[in-house]
């Protein structure tokens, strides 16, 4: 693996036998001490409600990474859309704790 970074980025590029393994599991990235960061994971099938569930605590988490990465002031319309979804997942969360 080949590791390249600077003060604000970090890109980790993959051999072919490396980016296999990916699509087919979930990543895990520490720090050099080991504490715990974020994990990645490609959709996985769904076989179960608890594979259902682990996959959305994995999207959910990225995006909540992804947004504290942004370093730049985002456009109106990128905003607006951002709302948009997030009061259309406001609406299934409100339907969860009803059931």
């Amino acid at each position: 693996m080949d590791n390249v970074t600077s003060p604000s980025t970090c890109v980790i590029k993959l051999d072919k036998f490396q980016y296999a393994a990916y699509r087919q599991s979930r990543l895990e990235i520490h720090t050099s001490r080991g504490q715990f960061l974020t994990r990645i994971s490609p959709s996985i099938k769904i076989t179960n409600d608890d594979d259902a569930i682990f996959q959305l605590w994995c999207q959910a988490t990225l995006l909540e990474v992804l947004f504290d990465q942004i370093q730049i002031k985002l456009p109106p319309k990128t905003i607006n859309s951002i709302v948009r979804i997030v009061d259309r997942l406001d609406v299934h969360i409100k339907n969860q704790l009803s059931m």
